[in-house]
């Protein structure tokens, strides 16, 4: 990862002029496929080199440059800033430790007091990933594997301090709490999906959501994914495997989080009901395996967690549509308020 003071900061930015020194090249074509906007920007590239090595030209690279590319979305929720940040930090300082996770190759990572932007291969051009969308919903035995790459790292990283790791902030929980600042325009706004009554009362869910902040179990810290939904895993048909992908929102908390996020967003609420406690117990069974502690669903807070840590899901009913579409946002709405029902984790905290 380097530093540099002159990163793009708009899409038109990622110049030929900027990029090939990147990759590690002199002249090659560049045509730009694809952008895609989001909480980060991506911007997929095919490069197809115009020098020859050995007598041969090599062949064409498929790129993914991700970043901040969306100058207002910057000045709106300065907060980003940190999440593209913190993505470039775990391909550094995590992703070595941790051999088990499914990750494209990085190519370049630079970062400024303004953007920070990672190259890296293009998953779907290489491999065939296709990306999840929030509205879809996966197999069981497709989130049993995600849930294995999770155990793994989650096991690589058990009892992470905040000293063995200075990089990583309390901004997951400033992010969430600078959202429920919001919460007239955004969570009583009129187009918003169904949720509960009491899901709407802030007078009650932001201190709920204050005390699971305050009540997560430290026996079971470690580094956590922080955003584990669906619309962050990939899938390849060519490779029958899996990919966790935007590590923007990667902190240090309970291990259940990621585990109890995924299954509720990834699953019908059908499937959710039938597999949710045998996913459970294969993910304790990975964690173990990866050389984390030995735990059971009977052990004393293993399912108190877990059922508290469904309080993850709640950043989608606070999620404004510019960050997410709507029909996102209603679709993982649904699914969560059916777990909300089954497990009572509001209940559970005001009882704190």
């Amino acid at each position: 990862m380097s530093e540099s003071p002159d990163l793009p900061r708009v899409t038109d930015e990622v110049t030929a002029e900027w990029l090939l020194p990147k990759i590690g090249l002199q002249k090659a074509k560049i045509e730009t496929k694809r952008v895609i906007a989001g909480t980060a920007s991506l911007i997929l590239k095919t490069v197809t080199p115009e020098e020859e090595n050995a007598g041969e030209k090599k062949a064409p690279l498929n790129i993914c440059v991700k970043g901040g590319f969306n100058p207002d979305m910057l000045a709106a929720y300065p907060f980003v800033l940190g999440l593209y940040t913190r993505e470039l930090d775990f391909y550094a300082n995590v992703a070595p430790k941790v051999p088990q996770l499914n990750l494209p190759k990085v190519l370049w990572s630079g970062k400024t007091s303004k953007n920070a932007i990672i190259v890296m291969e293009d998953v779907a051009a290489n491999s065939g990933y296709v990306f999840a969308d929030p509205v879809d919903t996966w197999s069981v035995d497709r989130v049993k594997l995600i849930v294995e790459q999770f155990a793994a790292l989650h096991a690589a990283t058990w009892g992470t301090k905040a000293e063995d790791a200075p990089w990583l902030d309390d901004h997951y929980e400033e992010a969430v709490l600078g959202l429920c600042a919001m919460w007239d325009a955004i969570v009583l706004a009129e187009d918003r999906p169904p949720v509960p009554e009491y899901m709407k009362d802030k007078e009650k869910m932001i201190p709920a959501i204050k005390t699971w902040f305050a009540t997560r179990d430290p026996k079971f810290g470690c580094i956590l994914h922080g955003d584990a939904h669906i619309g962050n895993t990939a899938w390849s048909e060519q490779t029958k495997t899996p990919m966790i992908v935007d590590w923007q929102i990667i902190h240090r908390g309970s291990c259940f989080t990621d585990i109890a996020y995924y299954i509720m967003t990834a699953l019908t609420i059908e499937d959710r009901k039938a597999y949710e406690k045998d996913l459970i117990d294969h993910y304790l069974a990975k964690l173990h395996e990866f050389g984390g502690p030995k735990l059971s669903r009977e052990d004393p807070g293993v399912m108190e967690e877990y059922r508290k840590s469904l309080m993850a899901g709640y950043s989608w009913v606070l999620c404004p549509y510019t960050m997410q579409k709507k029909e996102r946002v209603w679709a993982i709405v649904s699914r969560l308020v059916s777990a909300m029902e089954d497990h009572n984790p509001v209940e559970l905290l005001v009882k704190e």
